[in-house]
């Protein structure tokens, strides 16, 4: 009995955890130590994640109609699972770091709103800069373009006066 109040208690806790994110990783943690599971859950929770390890079964329970349900196709094997709160992409990338340092554990793949990430494409994603990052830089691309715009027409403006006036002195003169 007490096993099966702790089961419930495992996919209660999931739940409540999946239910604050649109993106989670699954991961594969074996060769890592202890100390390095430690170790990589301080990181994710300075960047607002969280790295839960518990059984595929009790996984699969707790994604269950949520937004996460795609990630049941990555949970075979020994399976962990990052939990973003923040920005995806900043998880992404502390997770892949990691594991390229330690030199153990890998990606399966993710879901992300709803929609199903490869391993491939958690890694690519692990590289894109962070949303904030990437909206700045759309900022000035368009803060950029509608300068151009304004001095192209102000240049317009311009040339239209000037024309006028030697049209205007061309009609005095004449």
């Amino acid at each position: 009995m007490s096993k099966n109040l702790t089961k419930e208690q495992v996919i209660s806790n999931l739940k409540e955890n999946f239910s604050k994110t649109s993106f989670a990783v699954a991961t594969d943690y074996r060769g890592m130590s202890v100390t390095e599971i430690s170790n990589l859950r301080k990181r994710l929770k300075e960047n607002n994640a969280d790295y839960k390890i518990a059984k595929n079964t009790l996984i699969k329970l707790a994604i269950k109609d949520t937004n996460l349900a795609e990630l049941e196709k990555h949970l075979a094997g020994p399976t962990a699972v990052l939990i973003g709160y923040g920005e995806p992409t900043e998880c992404a990338k502390i997770f892949v770091e990691f594991i390229k340092e330690v030199e153990k554990g890998d990606v399966k793949g993710a879901v992300l709103d709803g929609k199903l990430l490869s391993k491939d494409e958690i890694k690519m994603f692990a590289s894109l800069p962070p949303k904030k990052v990437i909206l700045g830089q759309i900022a000035g691309l368009l803060v950029a373009s509608t300068g151009g715009i304004a001095g192209c027409l102000e240049s317009l403006i311009r040339d239209i006066a000037l024309l006028s006036e030697e049209v205007a002195k061309k009609n005095k003169g004449g």
